[in-house]
């Protein structure tokens, strides 16, 4: 009897221990599937934050991959995977987790998932960061899967529409959607990572993006 209960004593504390691994803000970088050219990793937009023992999830509302675009409820990390709801028959199984990273198996290997760890000082520094009505000049000051910097004009309609000189085959443009959580103020827009405006100086806005890489973009405010 005394052994069985040290058991669960230790299973215990071993759950709480592994908890605090996920601790924190994650956004999606990108999802890739292991039978399939390792080049076509898909930007993700999702964003999760796991904090005493209970999470937050957020897809873009937009996604069609999306059955909701948020959920909430309780979590537990053991095993390497991680249980939502106190369900043990549905988990997310964990195939890396380290201080900046994780990564999450899809079914058969498809549909992986890639999120990065978000750091304080990605925070959103300024309160007045107003986008909507406006038209900024983007660029990406280190896209180095380009190797090159990379400019675009991103016009603001409104809070779900913007467009984007670059593209021209959307009508009426490119939906986005803007949202804050746990002090992160996030942008998702179609086809893109999602940024994390951190910044603004001026009329220049500052924003940062994982994927493969980290980008640093700049959205300098056109009168």
């Amino acid at each position: 009897m005394k052994k069985n209960i040290c058991i669960l004593f230790l299973g215990l504390i071993m759950s709480c221990n592994s908890n605090r691994k996920l601790e924190g803000t994650w956004i999606g970088a990108y999802s890739y599937s292991e039978n399939v050219d390792s080049s076509m990793s898909l930007p993700l937009r999702t964003l999760v934050t796991f904090e005493n023992d209970k999470y937050f999830a957020k897809n873009f509302k937009y996604d069609y991959r999306s059955e909701r675009d948020y959920e909430k409820g309780t979590y537990k990390f053991k095993w390497n995977k991680i249980f939502h709801n106190s369900d043990n028959e549905f988990a997310y199984e964990v195939a890396i987790i380290n201080t900046d990273s994780l990564v999450l198996k899809g079914n058969d290997g498809s549909n992986n998932a890639v999120l990065k760890k978000l750091n304080d000082s990605l925070k959103n520094q300024s309160k007045n960061v107003k986008l909507v009505g406006k038209r900024f000049l983007s660029k990406s000051v280190k896209n180095t899967d380009l190797n090159k910097v990379a400019y675009d004009t991103l016009s603001f309609v409104n809070d779900s529409i913007l467009i984007k000189k670059s593209d021209k085959t959307r009508n009426p443009g490119t939906r986005w959607e803007r949202f804050k959580q746990n002090g992160f103020d996030i942008i998702f827009m179609e086809m893109e990572i999602p940024l994390i405006i951190r910044n603004k100086d001026k009329n220049k806005i500052y924003l940062t993006g994982f994927h493969k890489k980290r980008y640093e973009i700049e959205l300098t405010e056109l009168k």
